[in-house]
């Protein structure tokens, strides 16, 4: 007999959750953000969490953060020289990382989970414990690190890639790592993907990730669910605030501004971006430009005419950023996982731009909410922020249409799905019966009232 809703609720309160993230606070992106939100919500709802993930020279060894437990366990690749030209970012290779892999063991017969729940290339240093523990994994595919080991399917760093190949991979990993791109592409299309039938149940956050598939090769591959990314349910909150507060002190103190928030890099578009303001700028249309974000080597802005440049902004002033602006551009030349920027531009009733290419599509529907632009075309960019700037009428409505859209993507809709997907791949695991953490898990439910 199905379990009453009550009943479901108070069995998942006490579901043990340990998430396995390639990265994490007091790093800031869209995964750490988005695995912090993960947190607090699970947490307020009764389960038990942790957050698995590799060291960071800032951050303590076990800490705790809004009632969850943060493990940053040691890494064999963080002992080897010029393995990371960041030591602030380890990422994990697409194989085991055998020094991480016996500390997560222990965490495992510490923690006691009921489910994992991994992020990233990180999934090769869980699945042996996991296996052997009993205990089903659950895998969520952010980007395209799945089938790419370069994670951005950018072949050669100039052209969206058709698809993965060995040969090809290697070469293309190559040019973006430098010889230690070899191992990693071979790593993932030979070894790693094998592991991928391992994942109880793999999750994409957008249907552009779930079109690619779990693994490069076809064989390997299995069934993967659309569930998008998030905001937290604050920060809609914030977004939607009365637009007349206060301006952050980095834009424009009055009058209109175009924003962008995100990697300060090539990949992101920005350049186009740049070539579209300056186009603008040149014909008359005078409006500033706010770039908000994380630099990277290749990205140099110069001194251009109305263009404001700034970094490392707290997450709440890019959100109060966006709420100002008169357009929101996300202009990426690569398939973005998701799009979390596009999320937030359209909780504060920002009409969007967008290009037309990957996560984005499923964000913002070309003139419903924004504009949809061909990547990497710096005319018809320039021609989609004219259209917006010159008729109010069109960015009032795409703007009003922005929140409700935005409300889609929060994580009350999200964690709902997320416990149906614990619950069934425990259930699958023949975890259903009273166990050793004290509670009994319930059937697959359709829904938690929450």
């Amino acid at each position: 007999m199905p379990s009453r809703p009550g009943n479901t609720r108070d069995r998942l309160r006490g579901l043990r959750i340990l998430h396995a993230t390639d990265s994490f606070l007091p790093n800031v992106g869209g995964l750490e953000l988005a695995i912090a939100a993960l947190l607090r919500g699970q947490v307020r709802r009764g389960r038990v969490v942790a957050v698995a993930t590799g060291p960071h020279p800032d951050a303590p060894g076990r800490e705790d953060i809004d009632g969850g437990q943060i493990h940053r366990l040691p890494m064999a690749m963080a002992r080897v020289p010029g393995a990371y030209a960041d030591p602030t970012h380890l990422f994990f290779p697409p194989i085991p990382d055998p020094r991480f892999a016996r500390a997560f063991a222990d965490l495992v017969r510490d923690f006691r989970p009921d489910v994992i729940h991994a992020h990233g290339w990180i999934l090769y240093s869980v699945l042996g414990a996991a296996g052997r523990a009993g205990v089903p994994v659950v895998a969520t595919s952010h980007d395209h690190g799945q089938v790419c080991a370069a994670k951005v399917m950018l072949y050669h760093r100039r052209r969206v890639c058709s698809g993965p190949g060995l040969t090809k991979c290697i070469a293309c990993a190559y040019t973006h790592y430098g010889l230690k791109g070899i191992p990693l592409a071979a790593g993932l299309h030979q070894l790693g993907s094998r592991r991928h039938r391992d994942v109880a149940q793999w999750i994409a956050i957008s249907s552009a990730l779930a079109a690619r598939g779990s693994a490069p090769r076809p064989a390997d591959r299995t069934q993967m669910e659309v569930i998008p990314s998030f905001v937290d349910d604050d920060l809609l909150a914030l977004a939607t605030d009365d637009r007349t507060a206060a301006r952050p002190v980095f834009v424009p103190a009055a009058g209109p501004y175009l924003f962008y928030a995100g990697v300060l890099g090539s990949f992101k578009g920005v350049d186009v971006l740049l070539d579209a303001h300056a186009r603008l700028w040149a014909g008359g249309l005078k409006v500033p430009l706010v770039l908000a974000g994380f630099p990277r080597p290749d990205f140099r802005a110069g001194d251009r005419a109305g263009v404001t440049v700034v970094t490392n902004v707290p997450h709440p002033e890019v959100v109060a950023g966006l709420r100002h602006a008169v357009v929101g551009v996300v202009p990426s030349l690569v398939p973005e996982g998701f799009g979390l920027v596009a999320v937030e531009c359209l909780a504060a009733g920002t009409p969007c731009v967008v290009s037309a290419l990957g996560g984005l599509l499923d964000v913002v529907a070309d003139g419903v909410e924004g504009l949809r632009v061909p990547p990497g075309d710096a005319e018809a960019l320039a021609d989609a922020i004219r259209r917006l700037l010159q008729d109010e009428g069109l960015r009032s409505r795409l703007g009003a249409a922005g929140p409700a859209k935005a409300a889609r993507f929060t994580l009350a809709e999200v964690i709902p799905r997320l416990d149906e997907v614990y619950l069934r791949v425990i259930a699958d695991a023949g975890a259903g019966r009273p166990g050793s953490h004290g509670h009994e898990l319930p059937a697959p439910a359709t829904q938690e009232t929450v």
